[in-house]
């Protein structure tokens, strides 16, 4: 089992520069890719995603990628005058039109599309790409390492509370066995008292007991029930993402336990439903950080 929270940092030194690579999950529904990349690397965002998309397959993934050139590779760059001009008379230009405070900045120009530009083919992209693949695969070994570990913790803690939940439910059905004779004794006191005498036999008394006991006969839910933490156990073993099928299996054990609630009058029972409810609502908070 993976968690889909996680977090991974690499650093490489190459002759053209450091890279560094970082990447942080949170959850998510389905796999959400976003990435901050320098600009000359833009081209390269396709290429990473298909990294990212075969490593992990749920998630919000942020992607971080800083780069500092060695001297080398700076001088391959050269500043656009033309674009630095035109851009510095229309914002002077627009500074006086719209009346606007402040001097206009070579730090404000040079951020500027087409103001620095590498020299045409002085960059090697493919060395680029070999550099900044073996620093971003780094980083998602430390990522998947840290989702795989919180993962198994994870799903310690669900065959934990799976065993307090199989306990329960095996109590509760086994506690369901003498319901029906525990009715019978409540509503023939009840009625000897409001009669304040031995009630006379009466076959509609026994008609009624067993359209109770038909209504309030809990059995097969509590066998689903088992049957379900049986199929969420054996989730658990099972390689690949998990996360959608356990929020399903979990989505139908709840289900059953709202049927035990409503079906059962007894306090004993309805107490034993809020301990499974409880360890339930436990579980899904977990479920929804599985990938």
């Amino acid at each position: 089992m993976n968690s889909m929270t996680g977090f991974g940092k690499a650093e490489l030194k190459t002759p053209t520069g450091k890279y560094t690579v970082e990447i942080s999950s949170v959850n998510n529904r389905f796999l959400e890719i976003n990435q901050r990349l320098p600009r000359q690397f833009f081209t390269m965002e396709p290429k990473i995603r298909d990294l990212v998309g075969a490593a992990v397959s749920r998630g919000k993934i942020s992607i971080y990628v800083g780069f500092d050139a060695n001297n080398g590779l700076e001088e391959q760059y050269r500043i656009n005058k033309t674009a630095l001009k035109s851009y510095y008379k229309q914002l002077i230009a627009l500074r006086k039109e719209l009346k606007i405070a402040g001097e206009v900045t070579m730090s404000d120009l040079i951020l500027l599309p087409e103001v620095a530009k590498p020299e045409e083919d002085s960059i090697d992209d493919e060395a680029i790409w070999n550099d900044l693949k073996t620093a971003t695969d780094k980083a998602l070994k430390g990522l998947t390492d840290m989702r795989r570990a919180e993962g198994a913790a994870m799903a310690r803690d669900m065959k934990k509370r799976l065993a307090i939940l199989s306990k329960e439910v095996k109590q509760i059905k086994k506690f369901a066995v003498g319901a029906v004779d525990r009715y019978r004794e409540k509503i023939t006191k009840r009625l000897e008292e409001l009669l304040d005498k031995p009630l006379p036999e009466n076959i509609r008394i026994e008609e009624q007991i067993a359209l109770m006991a038909e209504k309030t006969d809990i059995t097969e839910e509590c066998t689903r029930f088992l049957s379900h933490c049986d199929q969420y156990q054996a989730a658990l073993k099972d390689s690949g993402p998990q996360g959608k099928k356990l929020n399903f299996i979990l989505q139908e054990m709840n289900r059953e336990a709202n049927t035990i609630a409503s079906k059962s009058a007894d306090v004993e029972i309805s107490t034993m439903v809020i301990t499974i409810k409880e360890e339930t609502e436990k579980i899904r908070e977990l479920v929804q950080n599985v990938e």
